[in-house]
């Protein structure tokens, strides 16, 4: 008998750590674009189809209690993570202008763009498509910490975000070649550090009102 619940407790343990991956298929599809002759927007769609049926399958394998709380947890995801997006591109902007760089931070949403839809893209479309991927990944990374880490502290957020500014350098240097490098990596570092303070910070607040409102106490 307590075999058994062993087992079954590490079954809802791994389909909980996959859920967590799913949101982080974006990142994942712009890494193949970067590694492969793959437009971003195909390996988005192809990313989107794993996703959709991975998680479906997944979510059925689940005990109504942890749907509950993964449900509650990616929703404090969106919800911080937007906050959090908006705190890294305004921490960025204030850096680039308060010191004066020479790095743009923001041409790369036209990039994104075009990488989706094609480069014969009106360049307004481009940086609009851009924009929207970029905040969907600032998102949707947000809802994987969250199902994850969110009940732990607040610095836990900062930790993951320098995760992904530690992914990021290793792949947009070979990628996009940022100019100059030294502004590039302090911009996107602070820039992180601020994501992940938000997150951190908020997911926290967002999921303990979450659990008061909806009385839960798991």
């Amino acid at each position: 008998m307590g075999k058994s619940a062993d087992n079954g407790r590490a079954r809802t343990t791994r389909t909980w750590l996959l859920l967590a991956a799913l949101p982080l298929a974006s990142g994942a599809a712009l890494i193949v674009h970067v590694l492969t002759t793959i437009s971003l927007g195909a390996a988005l769609l192809g990313a989107g189809i794993i996703v959709l049926g991975v998680g479906t399958l997944t979510w059925r394998h689940l005990p109504a209690t942890a749907r509950h709380e993964i449900a509650q947890r990616a929703k404090v995801g969106l919800m911080a993570g937007f906050l959090a997006t908006i705190a890294y591109d305004v921490s960025r902007w204030l850096i680039v202008t308060v010191f004066h760089d020479t790095f743009a931070p923001f041409q790369v949403f036209p990039i994104f763009g075009y990488a989706i839809a094609g480069t014969s893209l009106n360049p307004a479309v481009a940086t609009i498509i851009g924009t929207i991927y970029h905040y969907a990944n600032g998102v949707l990374f947000a809802v994987a910490y969250a199902i994850l880490l969110a009940p732990r502290g607040w610095w836990t957020g900062i930790l993951w975000a320098l995760g992904l500014e530690a992914l990021m350098l290793t792949i947009y240097p070979g990628w996009l070649n940022p100019t100059p490098f030294q502004e590039f990596v302090s911009v996107s570092m602070l820039g992180h550090v601020a994501y992940g303070t938000v997150l951190g910070v908020f997911s926290r607040k967002l999921l303990g009102r979450t659990r008061i409102s909806g009385g839960s106490t798991s």
